[in-house]
């Protein structure tokens, strides 16, 4: 099921990293209900990005998540690099902590992120 919506801004991504992408969003869809949005950040959002480059994604929550939940979600993360043959780093942060954070890659998300799933 394609998830992600083809716009301009997803310009640099390449086909099996949408499907990563699409991939992630269906499973946290699904499984993982304090997951509220997924932001695509770094030199994959701003056009920067070298073969190199990984995919940094923000996931924000509704409040903090706890260790089985991350481990869960790390390893299925896992998984489907594998499958894709694609390197992805993920942060996850709660909607209040977030609201707190000033620091530099926060404020670098905020300008250049590029929301990719918003619950609604």
């Amino acid at each position: 099921m394609k998830v992600l919506k083809r716009n301009n801004k997803l310009r640099y991504l390449h086909y099996f990293e949408e499907r990563f992408l699409n991939e992630l969003i269906e499973k946290i869809k699904v499984s993982y209900p304090l997951i509220k949005k997924i932001i695509l950040y770094g030199s994959k959002a701003r056009g920067d990005f070298t073969e190199e480059s990984d995919i940094d994604l923000l996931f924000i929550t509704e409040k903090p998540l706890d260790k089985q939940e991350k481990y869960e979600i790390f390893n299925f993360l896992s998984e489907i690099e594998l499958k894709y043959n694609i390197v992805a780093s993920a942060l996850f942060i709660n909607e209040k902590e977030l609201k707190k954070k000033e620091r530099s890659l926060f404020r670098e998300i905020k300008k250049d992120g590029i929301t990719l799933w918003l619950r609604e």
